[in-house]
């Protein structure tokens, strides 16, 4: 069962709150700052292989193009256009490029003035690469405060407030919602490269309110469940899942022009599984632990 069609994560709370660093006066980190070249064009392709419960279940491959535009006030934006995806299941390849080609274009900005916002997923079958490709663009930072302190290998930086993101799509994933809140840490600085781990983490204290009392009880011991979502399954009953997940990405990030030239996401959930619940989420056929893990790498072409 495919849990999060994320990343795993959507930070639509984020896209919503921060949709500008320099309306808060942050100063960018000048050693990764976005330099945009108007026109320039390419791509990225990003690779998730997915594994329930310890085996592999999937492994997708999207590729999107990308065009440096302005807006009205002259402010650079990445114009993202999906160009194919395929997915293989054992034995079985889905092609949707058809699919990946209906995306409307939308904009994403790593400048000063711009924002990373999600765009509405109308294409179901797409919500897993858009919104992870947005993911490694926030785990950039460069829209969060103190980042511009980050110039040494090894230097940290934990930000003072929970994450709450919303990763419905209305069709597969009828309710998600997870809490982290993030830290930033300097991993290697070279002449070319500055390479940024970010991680996303289970908040000290519950991050929102859960859809059945029986989502108190921490799957795993010590630590607050910060994963909920509902799925359909068919005749008015629903799946149901809640527990812990966690991930970091790892961006190498080219000095010259501030290009995330290779991203690495690891991401885990562990989770009770909750099948054929009725309409209350109550009196499900089976309750069984299921484990997700997610492993995805983004990379410049």
């Amino acid at each position: 069962m495919n849990t999060k069609a994320l990343f795993i994560f959507t930070l639509l709370l984020i896209c919503g709150i921060v949709k500008s660093s320099a309306q808060f006066g942050i100063t960018p980190n000048q050693l990764i700052a976005r330099k945009y070249a108007i026109g320039d064009k390419y791509r990225y392709k990003l690779t998730l292989k997915e594994f329930h419960d310890g085996k592999l279940a999937l492994i997708s491959i999207s590729v999107c193009e990308l065009k440096v535009v302005t807006d009205e006030k002259g402010v650079p934006y990445d114009e993202v256009r999906w160009q194919s995806k395929k997915t293989t299941r054992g034995h079985t390849i889905v092609d949707d490029t058809d699919n990946a080609l209906l995306v409307k274009p939308y904009r994403i900005s790593l400048d000063s003035r711009g924002s990373v916002n999600l765009p509405k997923i109308e294409i179901w079958q797409m919500t897993e690469p858009i919104e992870d490709f947005n993911t490694f663009f926030i785990a950039v930072g460069s829209m969060f405060p103190g980042m511009d302190e980050l110039t040494n290998k090894g230097d940290s930086l934990t930000m003072g407030f929970p994450i709450v993101a919303d990763f419905s799509n209305g069709v597969s994933i009828l309710k998600g919602q997870d809490a982290f809140f993030m830290r930033f840490k300097v991993e290697e600085i070279t002449d070319v490269n500055f390479v940024l781990k970010t991680s996303f983490l289970p908040p000290a204290k519950q991050g929102f309110a859960y859809l059945t009392t029986d989502m108190n009880a921490q799957v795993v011991p010590g630590t607050f469940n910060n994963f909920q979502m509902v799925a359909p399954a068919g005749n008015e009953l629903y799946d149901v899942q809640y527990g812990r997940e966690y991930f970091t990405i790892t961006n190498t990030i080219r000095k010259s022009d501030g290009k995330i030239v290779k991203g690495e996401m690891f991401n885990q959930l562990n989770t009770q599984l909750m099948t054929n619940c009725d309409k209350e989420y109550k009196n499900p056929s089976s309750v069984r632990p299921y484990s997700e893990r997610r492993i995805l790498t983004l990379e410049l072409l």
